[in-house]
């Protein structure tokens, strides 16, 4: 009876020291590996920077209202990181819409968009879209 215990107890600090290091390892490669989540946050916040940054601009407001974004990807690009890329759509503030089918692409997208309804002049509400994939 005596050896029946001892076996197990054995038994149950194999198990201990199992799972241990099973517990290690998967911590040690979830440390190792940055989160896609947090990545994804840091994507957010800079697309939500750069389109506050559109918004406070006269000129950039006034293209977006016409339909025009030559100048509003220029102006993207220079405030972009070097490893994204990216692209922008105007459409119909009351409308859905969404990437081109033109653009396939098979990385994660994250989107943004805000809303321009107007500049001193101009009242034409119009929805700016800003689609940001890694290179």
């Amino acid at each position: 009876m005596a050896m029946d215990n001892k076996k197990a107890w054995l038994r149950i600090i194999e198990a201990f020291i199992a799972i241990l290091i099973v517990a290690s390892v998967l911590i040690i490669v979830m440390l190792r590996n940055p989160s896609q989540l947090d990545r994804g946050d840091e994507i957010y916040e800079k697309q939500r920077f750069i389109l506050k940054q559109i918004s406070l601009n006269d000129s950039l407001r006034g293209e977006i209202l016409i339909n025009k974004t030559i100048n509003v990807e220029k102006f993207i690009e220079s405030l972009a990181p070097v490893s994204w890329n990216f692209t922008t759509r105007v459409c119909d503030f009351e409308k859905i819409c969404g990437l081109l089918p033109s653009f396939n692409i098979e990385k994660e997208i994250y989107v943004d968009q805000i809303l321009i309804t107007s500049n001193l002049t101009y009242f034409n509400p119009r929805k700016l879209k800003f689609f940001v994939w890694m290179k």
